[in-house]
C-alpha cells in the first residue's frame, strides 16, 4: 500500500510538472537565445492585466514564433491561452489563427471546427478591415463539401456581409448549391435574384447568366413541346413539316419549337435565340419541294440529333433541324425529354460532321 501511495504521488508530481512546462510554454521547440526572449514575452503576457495590451504582446509573440515554432506548437499555445482567458474579447482572432494554421497543414476537419466553434460561440472582431466572422464563412465555404451546411453559410454571408461579398455571385453559387441539394424551389428563387442583381458592366461571365436564362425560362414556360422519345418528335416534326407546305400555315411548326431560345444559324455562327422576324416569315419560306431525310444524320448521338431538310424557299434550302435531350432536373416530367431546338442553315462542313 505504501508503494501504491508514493507511485500516486510521484505520477501527480510528474503531471504538474508538465502542466508547468505547458504553462510557460517550455514544449516549444526553442533554440536557448530564443528561449530567452520568448520567456520574456510571456511574463510580460502572464504580468499584464489589460486585454487590448495583452493583444499587443500576443501579436509580438506570434510573429516571434512564425518559422521558429510549428503550427501543431503556435496552436497549443493559443489554445491554452484562450482556455486560461476566457473572458478576452480578442480570442476570436486566437481561434482564428488556429483554424488557419490547422488549414495550412491541411488538418481540415480541425480547422473546419474552429471556424465553427468561432461562429457559434464568439463575438465577431474587426481586424484590419475584415471582419473574423466573414473571414471564416469564406473560408469554410472553402472546404466544406455538405451542400446543406453550404447553404446555411451562404444565406449567412448575405444576411450579415452584403457589402463585403460581390452579391450577385453569392446568388449564383448559393443556386447552384440549393441545385445539388434537389431543393429546386430555393435554386430557381436565388437564380432569379441573380439574374436580378446581374451588372453587365462588372460581371464577365455572360454563357453564365445565358445557361441561368434558359434555365428560369424552362421553369416559367408550358413544357408541352417536349417528347418522351427522340422517334416521337421527329415524327410529329416531319409530319406537321408536310402538313404545313401544302396547307401554307407555319402555326404547324412554331407549335413544336422549343420556346426557350429556339436558334436558326448557319454552322459557323455561334449558337443564339432565331430573330422573331425570322419565326414569324416562316410561312413564306414552305415550299411543295420541301423533303425531309428518312433516317437521321449520322452525327446524332444519345443527347442530340440532326435531320437534313431540303427544298425551302430561302435563300439557303437546306435546313438542319437540331434535336436535343433537356436538361432540367428541376422538372422531372420533362428533364430527358427530347426538344426542337433550332435549325442549322445550308449543308454541314466535314469538321462539323466529323466532330459532332
Amino acid at each position: 500500500m505504501k508503494n501504491r501511495i508514493i507511485l500516486f504521488i510521484l505520477i501527480i508530481a510528474l503531471l504538474l510538472s508538465i502542466s508547468a512546462c505547458y504553462k510557460e510554454g517550455h514544449y516549444l521547440s526553442l533554440k536557448r537565445n530564443e528561449r530567452a526572449r520568448f520567456d520574456k514575452l510571456h511574463t510580460q503576457l502572464e504580468k499584464e492585466v489589460s486585454y487590448e495590451k495583452k493583444f499587443i504582446i500576443m501579436r509580438q509573440i506570434l510573429e516571434f514564433l512564425s518559422g521558429r515554432a510549428s503550427n501543431g506548437e503556435i496552436n497549443l499555445f493559443l489554445t491554452t491561452y484562450v482556455e486560461k482567458n476566457q473572458n478576452d474579447p480578442f480570442n476570436t482572432y486566437y481561434l482564428m489563427v488556429v483554424a488557419r494554421n490547422y488549414r495550412q497543414d491541411m488538418a481540415y476537419p480541425f480547422a473546419i471546427n474552429y471556424y465553427e466553434r468561432i461562429l457559434k460561440n464568439y463575438n465577431d472582431l474587426q481586424y484590419m478591415g475584415n471582419s473574423i466572422h466573414f473571414l471564416c464563412l469564406r473560408d469554410l465555404l472553402d472546404m466544406i463539401e455538405d451542400d446543406e451546411v453550404r447553404i446555411v453559410y451562404y444565406q449567412d454571408m448575405i444576411a450579415r456581409f452584403s457589402d463585403y461579398i460581390n452579391i450577385n455571385e453569392t446568388y449564383y453559387h448559393l443556386g447552384d448549391t440549393y441545385a445539388r441539394a434537389g431543393e429546386w424551389e430555393q435554386a430557381i428563387q436565388s437564380y432569379r435574384k441573380f439574374i436580378d442583381s446581374y451588372d453587365n458592366s462588372i460581371s464577365g461571365d455572360s454563357y453564365t447568366k445565358e445557361r441561368i436564362m434558359e434555365l428560369l425560362a424552362y421553369y416559367s414556360t408550358d413544357k408541352n413541346w417536349t417528347f418522351e422519345s427522340l422517334e416521337l418528335l421527329v415524327d410529329k416534326v416531319v409530319n406537321n413539316i408536310n402538313d404545313a407546305k401544302f396547307r401554307n400555315d407555319a402555326r404547324l411548326l412554331r407549335s413544336n419549337m422549343s420556346k426557350v431560345n429556339f436558334f436558326a444559324i448557319s454552322w459557323e455562327e455561334g449558337e443564339t435565340t432565331a430573330d422573331p422576324e425570322f419565326i414569324a416569315s416562316l410561312g413564306t419560306f414552305l415550299s411543295p419541294r420541301i423533303y425531309a431525310s428518312k433516317v437521321l444524320d449520322k452525327a446524332s448521338n444519345q443527347q442530340e440529333a440532326y435531320l437534313k431538310t431540303t427544298g425551302w424557299s430561302y435563300r439557303i434550302s437546306t435546313w438542319y433541324l437540331y434535336f436535343r435531350k433537356v436538361n432540367f432536373p428541376a422538372d422531372s416530367e420533362i428533364h430527358g425529354n427530347w426538344e426542337w431546338a433550332g435549325i442549322y442553315f445550308g449543308e454541314k462542313p466535314f469538321a462539323v460532321s466529323d466532330e459532332r
